[in-house]
Order: C-alpha cells, then structure tokens, then sequence
C-alpha cells in the first residue's frame, strides 16, 4: 500500500482502535514530552555568508554571520554535551556548506523522537540592520496564524501514532503555546547573563525556517553584526563562550520544564 492510500488506512486504524504498531496515541500533549534530541540550526553557510560587515579595529575586520553561528552551535553542543550527555544532539551542519530552509526544517521534521521523547529546535543567526545604532538580542517564533499540516500523504508512521489524536487547530495550538514557553526560557537566561545587552524581546516573526517547523522551535538572534559594540565582542572568544553557555542554559531551563 503506498501513498494517499496508505495514509488513509493508517489513520483509520488509529482512529478505530486507540494505537498503531507504534504504542498507544495518547491525548496528552505531543510537544510536552520529555525532550531526547535537540537540533542545532547554525544559520547560513557556504555561497550564503547571511549577514556581513567590515570593521576597522585594531586591525580590519569582516564579519560573516555564517562563521559566527557555526561557532556558536559548535560551543553550544560541547555545553549541552557536558551537561546532558543523555540527550541527543543534531547539527544540521557541521562546516561551511549550504543547507536549504526547508531541508534545515525537515531534519527536526522528519527525525523520529523515539517513543515518550520530543524534539526542540534552535537556529541561531546574528542580526543586521541598514543603520548602525540597533543593536543587543531577539528571540523569534512562528507567527501563530501560520498552520502547519501535521499530517499528510508523506507522514510517517511514528508520526501517525503521536499526531493522529488530535486535530490540526489543536496542534497548532499546542505548537505555538510551546514555542513561546521556550522562547521565554531562552530569552531569561540571555538578559540575566548579558545585561548590559538590549532586550528585544519575544517576537512572531514570518520566518521560513520558524514556519516549517513541527516541533517547539526558537531562532535566536545573538546580536547585530551591523552595530561596532555588538560586532565587536562577536570577535572575542569569552563572549562566544558566554553566549554558547547562556544560550545552552536556556535550552536546558526549557527541558527542565518537562
């Protein structure tokens, strides 16, 4: 049995008994469970530097958002590793390559959680602006009027079983109640251990990568290359420490919910 067809006799087993091959579908919430993998979305890559600028410090410097974000998820995995080693942990890359939005989307999408588990996902980016006063950190979220089909001709079987218990509205619902409980987690660690930095807050924001997503997912905008203070201390390494473990922490607070 292969496509629609398929789909369609899934979904009416689970409907009619309860559960499928893969355990019993439960009510509770999917995005609630406690949390096994954690993906990492280092922003850009490859032919896409994302954002860039030029500094004349002590000597010249060009900044590349690609390589800044590649450092961090590296930082940020070794933190989540040290203090975590039971969790799972996925780089969507791991060097200086191009990864489409929606293929970044689909590896969180696609990965099976493993059963009881759930999965969250972070992209880290650094911001940019046409003037060089903005500057400090943001945490996005899907806009919640985006919906998103959880299940379709391409399901997965485990997906069956996890989604099929409730309906679109509801996931969706569920989703975005998620997404902002982990964005808040994310965004107190950063103004605790970064003060002086400007708060930007908690946004919705029409993202691609925010917007694919099927799981509680947050992209974290660390700073504004464009901004010479921000910039800056993007090119010491005790900030990117910093900011790898502070942004680790709140991954963590997150988890610690469940």
């Amino acid at each position: 049995m292969k496509g629609s067809a398929r789909f369609f006799a899934l979904c009416l087993a689970t409907i009619l008994v309860g559960g499928s091959l893969y355990g019993t579908v439960s009510n509770a919430s999917p995005f609630s469970l406690p949390i096994g993998t954690v993906v990492l979305d280092a922003g850009h890559g490859g032919h896409d530097p994302g954002a860039t600028a030029s500094w004349q410090w002590e000597d010249h410097v060009y900044l590349q958002e690609k390589t800044i974000t590649l450092e961090l998820v590296r930082k940020i995995a070794d933190a989540l590793r040290a203090a975590r080693p039971d969790i799972d942990l996925v780089l969507t890359r791991d060097s200086d390559t191009y990864l489409a939005l929606q293929d970044r989307a689909d590896v969180a999408a696609k990965l099976n959680p493993g059963v009881g588990k759930s999965i969250v996902f972070v992209s880290v980016h650094a911001n940019s602006s046409p003037s060089a006063e903005p500057s400090g950190f943001e945490i996005l979220v899907k806009q919640t009027d985006k919906r998103l089909r959880f299940l379709d001709a391409q399901v997965q079987d485990w997906a069956i079983a996890r989604f099929a218990n409730q309906t679109a509205s509801e996931l969706n619902r569920l989703l975005n109640r998620e997404n902002l409980l982990f964005a808040t987690a994310v965004r107190e660690q950063m103004a605790k251990n970064f003060p002086q930095a400007r708060d930007r807050g908690v946004k919705e924001q029409d993202v691609w990568v925010l917007n694919a997503s099927k799981v509680p997912s947050v992209l974290v905008e660390v700073g504004f290359v464009s901004n010479s203070d921000d910039a800056y201390l993007m090119t010491q390494q005790t900030w990117l420490d910093q900011m790898a473990d502070t942004l680790a922490a709140g991954i963590l607070a997150y988890i610690n919910l469940y």
